[in-house]
């Protein structure tokens, strides 16, 4: 059995949609994603085995210079003979290639197999990622709730160092996990992501699938704290209503009772599983942090 890996070509598509659909039971998104995986920075691999497409995966390069690591699936009649470990080889061949100081991905805290074949290549267990969501149609938008006004990187940055201590150095928009930094902020205004004032601000966006959720993360300072909060969730729900967003999911260290409980009051669900965010980072990335 020969494996290799190339890059994707538009002749392919059937063949992924099918390696998706067996990998996978449910969450199919490769047909609403592969344009946009096919623009963004970084390769979007397929893996052969005998010349036939049997796995993928797709690297991003992220605002900051790293890549993130995704879409990784291998047909069922093919796992764990090798195909996923070929996928990684790939990654890292383009890691070095382009220069990326660190590497990231997430899985589910329950699994194991992924968990295992992301440690073989140096990734490391980085932060953990409790997960809350509401639909929109269940959200209230009050009408006398003044607005938040959007904002660049100047203003969100005097939020970065609380930013760290609430989310654990990263930030959840489409299960991508951004390492905070003034760059990755940057970035997110260039996006029109942020929006807030001189003590709340409101990170909302979907990079792709708009129309399934808006994600967001709120952070206040001062007094009053709540009220804020409040403030950040309402003009959040005008925004996916706007844009016709199904729901709003929310990311967070699973040690802040703070932003569960007030989701709770305000009639957001507990995800089931917990996410966790691996990373691989250069002796010199670490340094730097």
């Amino acid at each position: 059995m020969q494996i290799t890996t190339r890059a994707y070509q538009p002749e392919d598509f059937a063949a992924c949609a099918r390696i998706e659909a067996g990998a996978v039971r449910a969450n199919h998104y490769f047909a609403d994603v592969v344009d946009y995986y096919r623009s963004t920075a970084g390769e979007l691999t397929v893996a052969c085995v005998d010349g036939v497409p049997v796995g993928m995966g797709k690297l991003t390069v992220l605002f900051d210079g790293s890549a993130w690591l995704e879409l990784l699936r291998v047909h069922p009649d093919f796992q764990r003979k090798g195909v996923g470990r070929a996928i990684y080889q790939r990654y890292f061949e383009e890691i070095r290639a382009l220069g990326c100081p660190a590497a990231r991905m997430y899985t589910g805290v329950s699994n194991k197999a992924s968990a295992g074949l992301a440690e073989q290549f140096g990734l490391k267990r980085r932060a953990q990622f409790h997960s809350m969501r509401i639909p929109t149609e269940n959200l209230s938008c009050h009408p006398d709730t003044k607005p938040l006004p959007r904002i660049g990187a100047e203003q969100a940055l005097a939020f970065l160092p609380q930013l760290n201590r609430q989310t654990g150095g990263f930030l959840c928009i489409n299960h991508t996990f951004y390492h905070l930094s003034e760059t990755t902020l940057r970035g997110f205004a260039a996006m029109g992501w942020l929006w807030g004032d001189e003590d709340t601000l409101l990170i909302a966006g979907a990079s792709f699938q708009p129309q399934k959720a808006l994600y967001l993360t709120m952070a206040t300072s001062g007094e009053n704290q709540k009220e804020k909060l409040s403030r950040a969730l309402h003009h959040a729900a005008a925004a996916a209503k706007l844009g016709g967003a199904e729901q709003l999911v929310i990311h967070f260290d699973p040690n802040d009772s703070k932003i569960h409980d007030f989701c709770l009051e305000n009639g957001f669900v507990d995800d089931p599983v917990d996410d966790v965010v691996m990373e691989w980072a250069e002796e010199s990335a670490h340094t730097n942090r």
